[in-house]
């Protein structure tokens, strides 16, 4: 019986595996590409440059303003002065503002009833200061560059806190990222990885909050799959390769596995962290170590000067969050919470009045009045102050 020979048995094999690996070639090449031109249109620094990052830590910065103290490497702001606010600066050799293109600080405890701002002096005596966004239980990277008056010599750096201090502030450090796109690259690529703090959508994906929103991870995967995709397809007009439906779903599944690995990793190191945080301890210190926890302790002591019978309580807080986790902490006594105070027409004698992160608000301590907008005021007992909050009953 003549053997049969099959010749093409082999060459097709060959073609199928060199499909598949045209699929992750094609999407890490549509990677490359959109990141130049995401880095052409968006990079405003230089591309090469030999100068080298500066960073220090909390400990170097000084209080101008303010109540604090250094700690194992980290600053302490634990008070605000008369106009509620804190200064603390920090004088390093100086450098030139074209070679620095981004100011990270590092800073924990902030809640959002204080607001922070960024200062330098240049070496001719002027200065200017640009907010600071916290998102996220962190201060955004500054891209620096984008201003205008930074430019010149720098001798001075600073980090202004305005508001109401709800619980001292950590200032864990400074740095300052090169100009140059090699400096500043590790750190873009780092962002990338970063953790993202457990969100309400955290269980279907990473937001992306620890990164530019300008390109957040589920979107950047998408158009890089799109761009994948179009260039196997020119690849296909053009006959150098053939265009195969698992080579294209080859392509939609390593994006999906990316954005997969990238989620559950997170979630590992969310874990971790959790554990850290809560692991072994009783109910009322889970609620201490827990982000609102200043608000819990505030709480706690609320209710402990409040007699047993449900009482008027008029509850106080410019941040919405505080405001419904508060009443919610104070049930089963009647809770009143509002941003802003009313009318004095509109309190009674015997209500209670808590304060949390409260601006706008004055207590006159001689002649016990409690003073807010409008020239309104009225007559309270003050039960107990605590980090800048506060309980009254009117009397």
């Amino acid at each position: 019986m003549p053997i049969q020979l099959e010749p093409h048995s082999v060459p097709s094999k060959k073609i199928l595996r060199q499909e598949w690996l045209a699929a992750p070639l094609l999407f890490f090449a549509s990677a490359l590409i959109l990141s130049l031109v995401y880095l052409q249109y968006n990079w405003s620094g230089k591309w090469i440059s030999n100068v080298k990052p500066l960073s220090w830590n909390g400990a170097a910065l000084t209080m101008n303003k303010g109540q604090g103290y250094s700690d194992q490497g980290k600053l302490v702001i634990k008070g605000l002065a008369d106009q509620n606010i804190a200064v603390a600066s920090l004088s390093p050799p100086a450098f030139q503002a074209k070679d620095y293109s981004t100011i990270v600080w590092s800073v924990s405890g902030a809640t959002p009833s204080v607001e922070m701002e960024f200062l330098w002096r240049t070496a001719d005596n002027r200065v200017f200061v640009h907010p600071l966004v916290w998102r996220a239980n962190t201060l955004e990277p500054l891209e620096i560059v984008k201003d205008e008056n930074w430019r010149g010599q720098i001798i001075d750096l600073a980090i202004i806190v305005k508001g109401t201090l709800a619980a001292p502030i950590l200032v864990n450090g400074i740095s300052l990222e090169s100009a140059s796109l090699p400096g500043a690259l590790p750190h873009m690529v780092k962002k990338w990885f970063a953790l993202d703090r457990w969100q309400g959508t955290s269980i279907n994906f990473v937001d992306g909050d620890a990164i530019d929103k300008n390109a957040p991870p589920v979107l950047a995967v998408a158009v890089i799959i799109l761009l994948a995709l179009a260039l196997s397809l020119i690849l296909a007009i053009a006959k150098i390769m053939p265009l195969n439906i698992a080579m294209v779903w080859g392509i939609v599944l390593l994006g999906w596995f990316i954005l997969d690995v990238r989620w559950q990793a997170n979630l590992f190191q969310q874990l971790e962290l959790t554990h850290q945080q809560f692991a072994g301890k009783s109910w009322e210190d889970k609620h201490l170590a827990a982000e609102d926890g200043t608000l819990f302790d505030f709480m706690k002591k609320v209710k402990a000067k409040l007699p047993a019978a449900n009482s008027r309580i008029l509850y106080f807080s410019d941040d919405a969050y505080s405001r419904g986790k508060g009443a919610y902490h104070l049930y089963p006594h009647n809770v009143l919470a509002r941003n802003n105070l009313p009318p004095t027409s509109q309190i009674k004698t015997g209500d209670y009045i808590a304060l949390f992160a409260k601006k706008g608000v004055k207590y006159d301590r001689s002649h016990q009045l409690l003073m807010w907008s409008d020239e309104q005021s009225i007559k309270v007992d003050l039960l107990f102050l605590a980090e800048g909050n506060a309980l009254f009953k009117v009397h």
